[in-house]
């Protein structure tokens, strides 16, 4: 059996609107067409962590989410 092979992952700049913050992810275009598509971010690029998922979902780096939400949701309550 022969498995499909994924080219090299693509590094992607995205800069962060809050505090202008470059921060570069590495990613399968094909994944983020998954994504862009309709998939879930979480099952089209599980590789990524939770701080560069949210840097392409709304272009705020993990240290701005951070200010504005807390660190573990606890400010919701």
């Amino acid at each position: 059996m022969v498995m499909a092979v994924k080219p090299p992952m693509k590094t992607f700049e995205v800069v962060c609107v809050r505090c202008g913050e470059t921060v570069f992810i590495k990613a399968h275009v094909s994944d983020l067409v998954d994504w862009k598509a309709g998939k879930l971010i979480q099952d089209a690029l599980p590789y990524l962590d939770a701080d560069e998922r949210e840097i392409l979902i709304s272009k705020t780096c993990g240290d701005c989410f951070d200010k504005l939400f807390g660190e573990n949701g606890d400010d919701w309550d």
